[in-house]
């Protein structure tokens, strides 16, 4: 993995791993990151302050990884955006620390052109061995959140939208409708499979966050064009989710 310097070397990518107490896994996490030594690619790693020999794991690869921290933090997202602030790369990816790199590096750069898309394939997980999840409507983002393992955000998109620390296991889903709602930006998919995911122990596959429950409905209003918000908001309300959102034949307003 080359680490590159400012002006026409500069980075296109930066790979980010967010870590905590995570040694058993996080070699195999570098290993398949710094086999590619794909030029124009940095790699960095934000560890949350372990105490389990992630960070002697972090020293020896000193010389592989473009940037590492160890340091206490408020969870997940707030590593992620430390991540985001230090990184060079015009494009950002996000690894966890149980997943691995599934992608040759050297194909997808030349695809990363447009700094206003958010470029996306798939990732398999590897628990319930299927492949995750194919393109993404309007209707389908609303339902479900792209595995953000597979998706190259622009730097500055998550400059703009960071991930909100209210949410614990799902900010990444916010992120992905405030981009799709910003008119600034556009997602485009390629069929390829970015990452292998963990969905045996990945903490949005295991653990609930219910405060994105709880400000979901105000969230597809805010971010969807008003039939999507209003097909999910009847679905997730039941039978009487017309009537609770106070419907009179028009949309509270509309996006996009």
């Amino acid at each position: 993995m080359n680490t590159c310097s400012p002006g026409a070397d500069a980075p296109i990518l930066t790979i980010i791993t967010v870590v905590r107490n995570g040694a058993a896994t996080l070699d195999a996490c570098i290993q398949s990151v710094i086999a590619h030594n794909a030029p124009r690619v940095e790699y960095g790693v934000i560890d949350g302050g372990s105490t389990d020999g992630t960070v002697d794991l972090l020293r020896r690869y000193d010389d592989r990884i473009a940037f590492w921290s160890s340091e206490p933090d408020k969870g997940i997202y707030d590593a992620m955006n430390k991540g985001v602030r230090r990184a060079a790369g015009d494009w950002i990816l996000f690894l966890g620390s149980d997943d691995t790199l599934a992608i040759d590096l050297a194909a997808i750069l030349p695809l990363l052109q447009d700094k206003r898309t958010l470029y996306y394939g798939n990732a398999w997980w590897r628990q319930s061995r299927r492949t995750y999840d194919g393109p993404f409507s309007a209707f389908k983002l609303a339902l479900t959140n792209l595995c953000h393992q597979a998706v190259f955000y622009p730097r500055h998109a998550l400059l703009k939208h960071p991930f909100n620390l209210k949410y614990h296991t799902q900010a990444d889903w916010e992120v992905n409708m405030q981009c799709f709602s910003d008119p600034t930006f556009r997602f485009q998919y390629f069929p390829k499979t970015i990452a292998t995911y963990d969905d045996a122990s990945g903490i949005s596959s295991t653990q609930r966050d219910l405060a994105l429950e709880h400000d979901y409905l105000r969230l597809l209003w805010r971010h969807f064009p008003w039939p999507v918000a209003l097909w999910r908001s009847a679905i997730t309300l039941g039978g009487r989710g017309l009537r609770k959102l106070g419907w009179k034949g028009r949309p509270p307003y509309a996006k996009r």
